[in-house]
């Protein structure tokens, strides 16, 4: 391969990752295993009063926002949220549903816990939760609304990091064929509801 090709291969596969290019990467750190239980009865992934009432969390930033945290043009897959009156100083995250763990991946300041749902027609889906310091849980963990998967930054945490990400990144997946990589990488409205549901709206019609 000459100098030119070498470098246009370099900069396609590094430099402008895409979903179709990239998700290979992520495939070891994937599980395909089905729930034991059906996913009928949904909550809110935090420990609040009411974990069926939408007024207990606080949204900081919505689904479809743009972005150009990673690559210019992101579309932002989730809702950042966090409890409107935490309980304590170390906020845990629990799983909205039965289901089980598919995936737990990316590195110590950045944990995400996928959990995959059969819900009672039978068909599948995922939530992803995302900005974890701890996770608690494994791949192949059958969870359910009781289950805590991690625990979040605190304040003094994500500084450290130097971010700000001291809330949940809450995903609501349709798909996980890309095995976590659309979460950084979708490029476009397409790509984005091929993939993800609105959480608030989702949330809306299960709580």
């Amino acid at each position: 391969m000459n100098t030119l090709l070498l470098h246009l291969f370099l900069l396609t596969t590094f430099t402008n990752p895409t979903i179709e290019s990239d998700k290979a990467r992520w495939k070891p750190y994937y599980l395909d295993a089905a729930p034991n239980g059906t996913a009928a009865n949904w909550f809110l992934p935090f420990d609040v009063a009411n974990r069926k009432d939408l007024k207990q969390i606080k949204v900081i930033s919505i689904f479809g926002d743009h972005r150009d945290s990673f690559l210019k043009g992101h579309i932002h897959t989730a809702i950042d949220i966090n409890p409107l009156k935490p309980k304590d100083k170390l906020v845990p995250v629990y799983a909205m549903a039965a289901g089980i763990v598919c995936s737990v991946h990316l590195a110590e300041n950045q944990k995400t816990v996928v959990v995959r749902h059969k819900l009672a027609d039978g068909s599948t889906m995922f939530t992803s939760y995302k900005h974890l310091k701890e996770a608690y849980v494994q791949q192949g963990q059958q969870v359910d609304q009781k289950t805590k998967l991690a625990r979040l930054f605190t304040v003094q945490e994500s500084k450290k990091y130097g971010g700000d990400y001291h809330h949940l990144h809450l995903e609501i997946r349709k798909a996980f064929d890309d095995y976590g990589c659309a979460s950084w990488l979708t490029m476009n409205k397409q790509q984005l509801n091929l993939r993800f549901y609105n959480p608030l709206t989702f949330l809306k019609e299960k709580l």
